[in-house]
């Protein structure tokens, strides 16, 4: 199911799907929805990303960066070193550089790790609860709010490690099962 038409429309429509899930996520504590539909909504950008392009690519694109660095001793001002190391992380990503003072390292985002983030999360917000006097989940609100989100509290970190913990988990499923 390769064809240019699916992989083109998927470019543009991973960033909506990715977009519509983290809008869902933050509905969630007013209204139905949340963390578990929003982490649903969120793979199924990833696993149509998959099936266009490839586990590899998808990896590769999305779960992964390449964090350059070079030797500050070389540089003979700060300006000009941070300068080239800015230049280095966004501008020239796509040419490698051939200095032998540049290295670099590989980041990568693995499936497990946000399933494991995610379970911190959502049990962390629990504990809150726990720490003010009152019982496990027991809801803690901000004072104030933030315009377009409403008012932050303990609801909004467990939506959060929710949503981590179902997109982890579709993604290492996806990604075990294109490989086999």
């Amino acid at each position: 199911m390769r064809t240019i038409i699916f992989a083109t429309a998927i470019r543009y429509l991973t960033p909506v799907f990715l977009l519509f899930s983290v809008y869902i996520l933050f509905r969630g504590h007013n209204h139905p929805g949340g963390g578990f539909i929003g982490g649903l909504i969120g793979s199924i950008a990833f696993v149509f990303h998959v099936l266009a392009h490839g586990s590899e690519r998808t990896v590769n694109t999305y779960f992964q960066l390449t964090v350059f660095h070079q030797n500050r001793q070389e540089n003979h001002s700060r300006t000009k070193y941070v300068w080239d190391l800015v230049g280095a992380n966004t501008w020239k990503r796509i040419q490698p550089f051939k200095s032998a003072s540049w290295q670099f390292y590989i980041l990568r985002v693995r499936p497990a790790y946000m399933m494991a983030t995610g379970l911190f999360i959502a049990v962390t917000s629990g504990v809150v609860g726990l720490l003010r006097g009152q019982s496990f989940m027991a809801a803690w609100w901000m004072e104030g709010e933030i315009p377009i989100i409403g008012a932050i509290g303990t609801p909004i970190l467990f939506d959060t490690g929710v949503y981590l913990l179902v997109l982890g988990m579709v993604l290492k499923l996806v990604f075990t099962m294109s490989k086999e």
